[in-house]
């Protein structure tokens, strides 16, 4: 599997105001989202029939505040068909397919009992920082360990418990054992399978919040970029995004009422546009829509060509292009090998979204010698403003330890919303770039 998609995985994701409801303990295939939503009719023919084999779909639902049976382990946070989605406010779109990666999916499970335990106690989010993230590797399967610094405002025998009883509920066979240190400040172990994956500094009766750290030069410091995909229907949003003080890049769909009119207001703010071009999901048309002049495995070169031609034209300013979905087309080498040459005439590049691990762009472009770059966490797949902020903080540890790091994010007010908060109290070590400056200069130099 790619680095990308495990670092992907290793988000605490926060539920401080949502949690997910018991899986198929069969399943392996994990989606998060509130409800698949079909996206307006395609004026262009059905797609043709995939080359690939059809995978039984798993049903995807975010069911409301509801713990899991013991039995259930979430092995993926599904819910089983007899469970009906709690009402939302807000449709989702499948994002992510991760295919097999257990190990990894268990730390997620064990992130999930720890932000449910810092729920449950009512921790200022801002009492929580990470310290480390590192990958390590298991018989061929990646996975994260992370070191976390926690603030209490009690005594850590609470934390304690609140930690216990949910491991209990969300992982199958974790231990959480003590280390060292004793009243004020203990150091505790979560390990699974034997492996250690999670070290927690409990430091009791925190008064305040860690101090945010002192800024360096600017230009000097690791560097983060925010993607927004799915932008096209919404111009006062993307007129809030562009007023904000860091740069974010402009992932305009296609065929969607304001795309040229976002895409405008996005160039003219000086932010970088990007062609966000629909691909078939796995699961396509069970329970995801990839929506109008999306690409289809089975296509014809030039079926692809035209429909990527006209995309491009919608968005004349993008610099290049990602994938909406698309975690079976982008495994496809044909259709993704038609779709990366004609790029590289255009002198434009590719960001992977890396909705799938078996994704075959990053081997596809480097045969062409097609600059293209890849996504390392998603934002928002709880769309929950402390949930993202969260992981906007885990992003910018990420950036310390590796350097660069692309983020992406959706329009949902929570997230802009988020993104504001964030704009105030960031870390200022991390210089918030372009995407574009991630890419060579020698590609620069041919635009």
């Amino acid at each position: 599997m790619l680095i990308a998609v495990a670092t992907g995985l290793t988000a605490i994701t926060l539920v401080w105001a949502l949690s997910l409801a018991p899986a198929d303990p069969l399943s392996t295939d994990i989606a998060t989202l509130d409800k698949p939503v079909s996206a307006p009719a395609s004026t262009s023919a059905a797609p043709p029939v995939s080359r690939s084999a059809t995978r039984p779909a798993q049903p995807d639902r975010v069911a409301g505040l509801t713990a899991p049976a013991p039995t259930n382990h979430v092995r993926a946070r599904i819910a089983p068909d007899a469970a009906p989605p709690a009402p939302s406010s807000r449709k989702g779109l499948v994002y992510e397919i991760f295919d097999a990666e257990l190990l990894e999916q268990q730390v997620k499970e064990v992130d999930l009992a720890l932000v449910q335990s810092i729920m449950e106690l009512n921790l200022d989010p801002r009492s929580v920082r990470h310290l480390d993230i590192q990958m390590k590797t298991r018989n061929g399967q990646k996975y994260h360990t992370q070191s976390l610094a926690i603030g209490l405002d009690q005594d850590a025998r609470s934390f304690e418990q609140a930690l216990r009883r949910n491991l209990k509920l969300w992982v199958h066979n974790a231990e959480l054992r003590k280390i060292n240190g004793g009243p004020g400040k203990q150091e505790w172990r979560i390990s699974l399978l034997n492996l250690p994956t999670h070290t927690l500094f409990l430091e009791e009766h925190a008064r305040k919040p860690f101090p945010p750290p002192s800024p360096v030069q600017p230009g000097t410091g690791p560097r983060l970029v925010v993607v927004i995909d799915d932008l096209g229907e919404n111009v006062h949003q993307a007129q809030e995004l562009a007023a904000l003080s860091f740069p974010v890049t402009f992932a305009v769909l296609p065929n969607i009422s304001k795309s040229r009119e976002v895409a405008r207001i996005g160039a003219a703010a000086g932010r970088d546009v990007l062609l966000h071009q629909p691909m078939e999901p796995l699961d396509y048309p069970h329970r995801a829509d990839p929506g109008p002049g999306a690409l289809f495995v089975g296509m014809e070169d030039e079926e692809i060509l035209k429909i990527l031609r006209n995309n491009l034209a919608q968005v004349p300013q993008a610099i290049g292009i990602n994938n909406h979905m698309g975690s079976r087309f982008t495994a496809d080498e044909s259709g993704m090998s038609t779709v990366l040459q004609e790029l590289k005439r255009r002198d434009l590049f590719f960001l992977d979204s890396l909705t799938t691990g078996d994704s075959v762009a990053d081997e596809q472009a480097r045969i062409i010698g097609l600059e293209h770059l890849r996504r390392h966490i998603f934002l928002d797949n709880i769309p929950n403003v402390q949930a993202i902020l969260f992981q906007l903080r885990k992003a910018e540890q990420l950036a310390h330890s590796q350097g660069q790091v692309i983020a992406i994010g959706h329009p949902y007010p929570e997230t802009l919303e988020a993104l504001k908060l964030w704009e105030r109290e960031r870390d200022q070590r991390i210089n918030v770039v372009s995407l574009g400056s991630l890419l060579s200069r020698q590609s620069l130099a041919e635009r």
